[in-house]
């Protein structure tokens, strides 16, 4: 047999040992744990907190009652039919939203994320007028599911009115 030949099976037998061992999780071949996903979103902190504020204020600054209702869990929250009208008659009534907020305070109980927030919104009324500045402190309740954290209660309900 050539060296040729000789270099070639050898390759093919690396090949055929390997491949199965490249083929297996990191955290197989490395024997730590990966941490997983659905475990790190079930820690409410303060990146989690953000993100749904965040979510918010795009919602609010994109003037897409979409995105703002999506942080909200329609199926969990009492009251979420009523508190959608009031979201549409705040976008009826103003033409563009400026959103700045500060979270307080975060915490999680039984599995609830609760998170205290100073908000602030500059509403730009539809048809001109003048700028008015609604603030105030949000208090939201919010559980974890499948597409991540979703509130469940807000106080005060009519901030968005």
């Amino acid at each position: 047999m050539t060296r040729r030949a000789r270099v070639f099976v050898l390759l093919l037998l690396l090949a055929f040992v390997l491949t199965p061992i490249a083929l297996q999780p990191l955290s197989a071949r490395s024997g730590k744990k990966m941490p997983a996903v659905a475990a790190e979103q079930a820690v409410f902190d303060e990146r989690a907190a953000a993100v749904v504020l965040g979510h918010i204020r795009d919602g609010l600054e994109a003037h897409s009652q979409r995105v703002l209702l999506s942080t909200f869990d329609a199926g969990k929250m009492d009251g979420y039919l009523s508190f959608s009208d009031q979201v549409d008659a705040y976008f009826t009534r103003y033409e563009s939203f400026r959103v700045t907020y500060h979270i307080l305070q975060i915490s999680q109980d039984n599995g609830r994320g609760v998170m205290l927030a100073d908000f602030q919104v500059e509403n730009t009324p539809r048809g001109g007028g003048r700028t008015s500045l609604h603030q105030g402190q949000l208090r939201f309740e919010l559980e974890n599911g499948a597409k991540g954290w979703k509130i469940v209660d807000m106080d005060p309900r009519g901030f968005f009115y």
